[in-house]
């Protein structure tokens, strides 16, 4: 993490709007939410996907705003069973993966950043904005839209994670 490089993102930029662009649920391999006593192990993960420099006027003062528009998008899968070793074994075999998913929901976050300077902000700040704070400010709209999506198709109601970036990275 590159912490010089995002205090001048921090600085320059102020969000302005977070909303839902698309989503996809799916059941998978005759999965029955309705069964009891179902095994499954939940998997999250938030991926940033682009960013765009949008430009908007003004018309009635002529004034000029600069954003930045960021794609970010969010996954849960639950997988069948609770049997450690098989799970281990199926992320190294796509096909076993397949046959293990039981649900998922899959959502595209679209955020929108207000550019507070009258520079350009270098690309490697921006990028840096978007692996970290982007997700960060995403995961809270994501969490609650994963909790009530698995509400409304009747799949076990599971919290997500509280949001953390690995120090390493």
């Amino acid at each position: 993490m590159n912490r010089k490089l995002l205090q001048k993102a921090i600085d320059n930029l102020s969000i302005q709007m977070i909303y839902l662009h698309s989503s996809e649920t799916k059941i998978h391999n005759g999965f029955d939410p309705l069964m009891p006593n179902q095994e499954l192990v939940g998997q999250y993960g938030i991926t940033p996907k682009s960013c765009r420099l949008k430009e908007v006027q003004d018309t009635e003062t002529g004034e000029k705003y600069r954003f930045l528009v960021y794609q970010t998008e969010a996954a849960m899968r639950y997988l069948i069973g609770s049997n450690t070793d098989e799970l281990k074994e199926s992320l190294e075999n796509e096909e076993l993966l397949d046959k293990l998913i039981a649900a998922e929901i899959k959502a595209t976050f679209v955020s929108e950043y207000l550019i507070k300077c009258n520079e350009e902000l270098p690309e490697d700040v921006v990028s840096e904005f978007g692996r970290l704070n982007v997700p960060h400010q995403i995961w809270a709209y994501w969490r609650e839209y994963c909790h009530s999506t698995c509400a409304r198709m009747s799949l076990p109601v599971s919290i997500l994670p509280m949001f953390s970036i690995n120090k390493s990275s």
